[in-house]
């Protein structure tokens, strides 16, 4: 009863902020459109969904925030975001860029960032995804920023540069993260689609000694890494990455707002109600 509580009070704060919007018929969350979800509406899915499952609690869980329904993703994510969570069906992006404004500041700073990665490799600890998604080896990581924009503050006397970097970019602290992501060599991450397509993610190759032999599909579209490298690929398309070779691969991973989204959205997306919608009272 709690969380069902949880959520009117929120329906009612969110269906007041996208009031004067096209956002509640074009924003899916899950399978549902967002307008048909709002108050006692959503209540009663949320029962009909908790009564007719056979799964755990935490089915629809995600870096351990538990939610109160699950459903399919509106796409496969092949040729269109399937993002499992939210998805703004107005926004259509390339599965891959390279060499936009962001990915040219990352890549400006790649030496500082490289030289405070390696000053600190011992950081370095398991992924929240390793079990699930990464098959015949290791995915590690340092969250810079976590989800729901938390900063690890016991990092910032570490990666002073890395952070004064982040802070010039557009960060998509309710949907998204930053993590310097390491995977040891023979790995697979299995093909997965992201939460949101309300973010684009940019990837700054750290440390990537055989180029050739590790690559991401993102969609259709394979891409390698590059040590001092950037590119931008929107997660919510299907991809999964290959490690052929023999030596670990690390990455700096920036989730940044989805370039197609105009100011006044972003304002509203960038809402700590978006990242509360639809989970459990603590």
């Amino acid at each position: 009863m709690k969380s069902y509580t949880k959520h009117l009070k929120i329906s009612k704060q969110l269906k007041a902020l996208i009031e004067g919007t096209n956002i509640g018929n074009q924003l899916y969350w899950y399978d549902q459109k967002l307008k048909n979800i709002l108050g006692w509406s959503g209540i009663k899915k949320f029962v009909a969904f908790e009564l007719s499952s056979k799964e755990e609690d935490d089915i629809a869980g995600n870096y351990s925030v538990s939610r109160l329904y699950h459903g399919n993703p509106i796409s496969d994510g092949l040729e269109a975001s399937g993002a499992t969570v939210w998805n703004y069906t107005k926004l259509k992006n390339p599965p891959i860029i390279e060499n936009d404004e962001i990915c040219q500041l990352l890549e400006q700073n790649a030496d500082a960032i490289i030289n405070e990665y390696k000053d600190n490799i011992n950081k370095i600890i398991t992924h929240p995804d390793n079990n699930s998604l990464a098959k015949d080896g290791n995915w590690s990581g340092i969250f810079l920023y976590g989800v729901g924009g938390k900063k690890d503050e016991r990092y910032e006397e570490f990666f002073k540069e890395t952070y004064e970097l982040i802070d010039q970019l557009p960060i998509s602290k309710n949907f998204g993260f930053v993590l310097i992501s390491k995977l040891s060599a023979g790995v697979k991450i299995l093909p997965h689609c992201g939460s949101s397509n309300l973010r684009y993610r940019y990837h700054l190759g750290l440390d990537v000694p055989e180029p050739n032999k590790v690559k991401i599909r993102v969609g259709t579209k394979w891409q390698h890494w590059k040590a001092g490298k950037a590119f931008g690929f929107d997660d919510s398309f299907e991809h999964e990455v290959l490690h052929e070779g023999e030596k670990d691969r690390v990455v700096l991973i920036v989730d940044v707002w989805n370039p197609n989204l105009t100011k006044e959205e972003i304002a509203i997306f960038d809402n700590h109600l978006f990242h509360e919608f639809g989970t459990r009272a603590n």
